[in-house]
């Protein structure tokens, strides 16, 4: 195998009060994480910092004394408060200076706009010395690439359509002219189902103990637990070498707990499988007020497989729409097995379809008792080879439980279309 570069480790750092005060949500610094990450890099650290120059100064500072590359979004414009270029040329002991390049750029902007430009947009020109100025073909302000006391500073646009055309177009190349090929990271993603997070741990605990490279994460989703299993090396191929032992070892350790990979939704995943049989489903839905149903509908033509469903929140509407025997809802009680059995086949009998999938069960807040707590959910599955229905012990509030019934739902309508896990 190819010998990996020293680990190049990276701070990505996001400007602007509006990020702290909740009005933005941060989606620069998820997307430059993955993308910093596929190209072998090593995100350590991630800083937001409001518009205030001595606190953005002191984070630059801070950055610089454990990552070797610091990369900024936002505060590149011509206005008073855009001051990240001049608060990074304070903390690295620099001026500021008319950079050609970036003149060029910015002036060249209004010409193509058939535009005048304004006075304050020189301030966009002015980058700390050295700087080199990297072109921004979807907005005016250039990013900024610096080097300084064995760092690297790039400056990007806060806007995202900016900030990413500025990455892609200018930040890539300059990062092989500078550092090469940093390797590749690849990770397999699975969804395990019917553990809790320590359980899940425990069962892998030695691994974990001694992993290296390949490294094991755990991450809670609604529904499953995401288990990542993450490699670094030179190559694809490298890396896809290290990870091919662990579908076995994976499989012999969780058994049936283990579930789908997770390189396409769940939704595609039922989609091809509906498509593929040549089926047909209808939903029949309590505790998720119709929230399988929208899932299923949410890919373009979905009237091809699914038929309709019930949102059957009375036992009234269960017992007379969907004809599930009053004498189950007398006996056991809304949220059981035998009344998530009879939904489902009760709502593929009523619109003539090859499966029927329904949930009923107890999402909260309020409702649960000592012997049917929140988050207790029953999926029911009919089909040709029969109807069966599982008990599911979901935990969070009440969006989080009708979502992880929701996913918990297509993934066992997907076992009984595939008899795959």
């Amino acid at each position: 195998m190819g010998e990996l570069r020293q680990m190049m480790i990276v701070e990505l750092i996001s400007t602007g009060s509006e990020l702290l005060l909740g009005d933005t949500i941060n989606t620069n610094v998820a997307w430059l994480a993955r993308e910093m990450n596929k190209l072998g890099y090593t995100v350590a650290f991630q800083s937001t910092i409001g518009d205030n120059p001595a606190r953005m100064e002191e984070c630059f500072r801070l950055a610089a004394s454990r990552a070797d590359l610091v990369v900024c979004t936002g505060g590149l414009g011509p206005t008073q408060g855009d001051i990240t270029r001049p608060s990074l040329a304070k903390a690295i002991g620099l001026e500021l200076e008319l950079n050609h390049d970036a003149e060029r750029m910015v002036k060249a902007f209004f010409e193509n706009k058939g535009r005048e430009m304004p006075d304050p947009s020189r301030r966009e020109m002015m980058l700390p010395v050295g700087s080199e100025a990297l072109n921004n073909s979807c907005g005016v302000a250039p990013g900024v690439a610096v080097q300084a006391d064995g760092t690297t500073y790039i400056l990007l646009p806060g806007p995202p359509a900016e900030m990413k055309a500025v990455f892609d177009e200018s930040v890539r190349p300059y990062l092989t002219k500078y550092f090469g090929g940093q390797g590749v990271v690849k990770s397999h993603r699975y969804a395990v189902y019917g553990l809790r997070e320590l359980e899940l741990e425990a069962s892998l605990m030695d691994l974990v103990k001694t992993q290296q490279n390949p490294t094991i994460a755990f991450l809670i989703k609604n529904g499953y637990i995401e288990l990542r299993i993450t490699a670094k090396a030179m190559t694809l191929e490298e890396a896809e070498t290290l990870l091919a032992p662990w579908d076995a070892i994976l499989r012999e350790r969780l058994g049936d707990s283990l579930g789908r990979r997770l390189e396409k939704s769940m939704l595609e995943l039922v989609t091809d499988a509906l498509l593929e049989a040549g089926a047909t489903v209808a939903t029949a839905e309590s505790c998720t007020g119709g929230l399988v149903g929208k899932r299923l509908t949410d890919m373009p033509g979905s009237s091809a497989y699914v038929q309709g469903g019930v949102i059957s929140y009375s036992n009234e509407v269960k017992h007379k729409v969907l004809g599930v025997p009053q004498d189950e809802l007398d006996t056991y009680g809304a949220v059981s097995e035998q009344v998530a059995k009879s939904m489902a086949a009760g709502t593929r009998k009523l619109l003539g379809t090859t499966y029927g999938v329904s949930t009923t069960g107890i999402a909260g807040p309020g409702g649960g008792t000592v012997t049917k707590p929140v988050g207790l959910v029953y999926i029911g599955v009919s089909g040709p080879e029969g109807t069966v229905a599982y008990r599911n012990d979901f935990i969070g509030d009440r969006e989080s439980i009708r979502q992880s019934t929701a996913e918990r739902a297509l993934y066992l309508l997907y076992q009984a279309i595939t008899g795959k896990k």
